[in-house]
């Protein structure tokens, strides 16, 4: 008993429902990881910082996701402010994080984005977050340039007292760079 049919149509037809079935696991796979919360569960970290004689102080919380992207994207981010003149401090989303925000004149808040919601994690930190104090805040999605979770997350933000000051969706990282560049402290 063969495996492989001889005739050219049978082959197509093996062939696209071997597809199919890849498809179909990878989907189940990555559906498994969301709902166990591998991605996206609270990690805690130090607090790294990134040109400390920066004239004004910025905060990025960011929630690890599935990929590097998210971290990427917020070191990348920081060197840009960094080269601006700011002094900036990088974190996770988690219990640990500062949610006391009288120091910083600037808030970065990044998630991945998966199928445009926002990652549980960094709703769970917007969610203990007292009050923003007023502080200018970035929101960043990572993952496309779809603006659909920014949009979900803006509200929260705004609703605890923070000032919406822009928002970006990125698939790479240089992409931020230039992104962090553009704000001055």
């Amino acid at each position: 008993m063969r495996f492989w049919p001889q005739k050219r149509w049978k082959q197509i037809v093996l062939l696209l429902v071997l597809i199919v079935i890849v498809a179909f696991v990878a989907f189940g796979a990555f559906a498994g990881l969301l709902m166990s919360g591998i991605i996206n569960r609270e990690v805690v970290s130090e607090i790294d910082v990134v040109n400390s004689d920066g004239d004004k102080t910025a905060l990025i919380v960011y929630q690890p996701g599935f990929s590097g992207l998210p971290k990427d994207v917020s070191y990348t981010f920081a060197e840009g402010l960094a080269a601006n003149g700011w002094r900036v401090e990088i974190t996770t989303a988690s219990p640990e994080a500062p949610s006391d925000f009288s120091k910083y004149s600037l808030l970065v808040l990044v998630f991945p984005n998966y199928g445009s919601a926002v990652g549980t994690a960094i709703v769970k930190y917007v969610s203990r977050v007292g009050d923003f104090g007023g502080v200018n805040t970035v929101i960043i999605s990572c993952g496309g340039p779809s603006t659909a979770s920014i949009d979900t997350l803006r509200p929260q933000v705004e609703t605890k007292n923070g000032t919406y000051y822009d928002g970006f969706g990125f698939s790479n990282s240089e992409e931020a760079r230039q992104a962090g560049m553009n704000i001055t402290p």
